[in-house]
């Protein structure tokens, strides 16, 4: 896999998702993914995207402002 923005070479690993939803602030650590060696870029796959928006669905409405998860937890 090439990376989409400068065509490094991507490799497996993890990372940091964060979004910010005006009402609540989600992060989301250990999410899989893939990481452009030579520019960092970040890249999921289909299902871990997917995961993703249903976490931060979740979440949108709880009563904190700042939520921080992992990822391998909401996995199902």
């Amino acid at each position: 896999m090439t990376c989409f923005f400068c065509k490094g070479g991507m490799e497996t690993g993890t990372t940091t998702y964060m979004v910010d939803l005006d009402a609540c602030i989600v992060i989301v650590k250990r999410v899989p993914c893939y990481k452009c060696t030579q520019c960092g870029e970040i890249a999921y796959n289909l299902d871990v995207g997917e995961r993703l928006e249903q976490i931060v669905d979740e979440l949108e409405n709880s009563l904190a402002e700042v939520a921080i998860v992992q990822y391998s937890e909401h996995v199902a």
